[in-house]
Formats: structure tokens, sequence, C-alpha cells
């Protein structure tokens, strides 16, 4: 049987939707995370890395994200962000703060402020960030710059998820307790349908308990 032109250019259309489809095909991965010791582990960061040419995803529009100051504590304590995005650093407390860093991926210096937003900062060097305060040495919080729009940070009950562009990526591991171990036992990793990864490191990750300045409100 031969196929006539009309019905060649329907399947010529027929087969470019499927590509289409397929193209725009994601999957949802659900990850959780214990230590060593099999308890919850919370403020880990996982960052996918295509290894493919994924649609493209810029937070660079979007509006900053937001390190607050509660309490004497970053909050969140670890933050993730794409390369290119605004970050305000609000202080919530009814007193001075006085950020700062001296990380080579962001150096900054917010001096003495309270009650208000300083100026949004831009982080366009992919890395870690380690941010403090000068007038209250035991707050200390992170932020994750990474290329990649792809990533996640686990919740306190170690569980995260993320939907991705069904494909192949590169995977890293980042924890502010943990900063040189992994839970993965290879460096990439297909995801072509949705799956639950559960995940488990090599250490234990103690938790913060909390500290006690003792120097009243200042």
């Amino acid at each position: 049987m031969r196929t006539t032109p009309v019905q060649f250019i329907y399947l010529l259309l027929f087969t470019f939707s499927c590509l289409f489809v397929n193209a725009q095909e994601s999957v949802s991965v659900q990850v959780n995370l214990n230590d060593a010791e099999s308890h919850a582990v919370e403020n880990a960061v996982i960052i996918f890395t295509p290894t493919f040419s994924a649609p493209a995803v810029s937070e660079q529009n979007q509006t900053p994200a937001i390190m607050n100051q509660i309490d004497k504590q970053f909050a969140p304590h670890v933050l993730v962000v794409q390369a290119g995005r605004f970050i305000a650093f609000p202080n919530a407390d009814n007193l001075f703060h006085h950020v700062y860093s001296f990380s080579p991926a962001k150096q900054f210096e917010l001096k003495l402020y309270k009650e208000f937003t300083a100026e949004p900062l831009r982080f366009d060097e992919p890395g870690i960030v380690d941010i403090g305060c000068n007038i209250h040495d035991w707050m200390l919080g992170y932020i994750v710059v990474t290329e990649s729009p792809y990533f996640i940070k686990t919740d306190t009950h170690g569980k995260a998820q993320i939907d991705l562009p069904a494909g192949e990526y590169a995977l890293s591991f980042w924890h502010p307790r943990a900063k040189d171990a992994t839970p993965f036992s290879q460096n990439t990793m297909v995801f072509d349908t949705s799956k639950t990864l559960s995940l488990q490191l090599d250490t234990v990750i103690e938790n913060d308990l909390g500290f006690d300045d003792g120097f009243g409100e200042y």
C-alpha cells in the first residue's frame, strides 16, 4: 500500500509531536536521606547537573531569595540558589547585625543595621558561601550557589522532592557537617521514570544543639 503525500505529511507531524512530548517529559524524584545511625539528615544539598541539553531554566529574573536573621540565627541555615540570583538579607531582630563573608565565591559586608532590609546582593560565582555576623560570633549560615537549576535541600525528616526532565545527571552532594561525604555509589544516574532514592551516609551527622550566648540583647 502506497502512502499518499497527505498521509506522509500527517505521519511526519505525528512523529514530530511524539518527539516533542518525549523531549518535554519530566520525572519525579523523591529522596530520603539518613546518616550512619539511620537518623534523618536535614539541610543536605543534592545538585542534579544534566549531561544532556536540558530545557533552559534561569532564576535571574526571579524575586530575590531570602536569608533572614531571626533570634540571632540565620534562617534558613542553608540556602541554595542558582548562579545569578539576588539574595536579600532582612533583619527580623530588634538589634544590630553585621553580616559578612570572606568566601572566594562571594565576599561582602553588610555593616551594622537593624529593622530594615539591606539591598539584595547578586551571587554569580558557583561555590559555597559561609556567612557570619561580626557582632554575634555563633551565627553561621551557608549559601550554596550552583550553575544547575536542578537542586534540592532535605527537610527535617531527611526528605526532598524534585521534578526533572528525563535524562542522565551528574550528582553532587554537600552538607555543612559532612563536606567530604557522599551517599552516592556512582557519579551519574539516569532518571527515565519517577523513582524514590533511599540514601545513607557512612558518617553520623550531629544535630545543632543551639547556643546560649550569655551576653544579653545586643
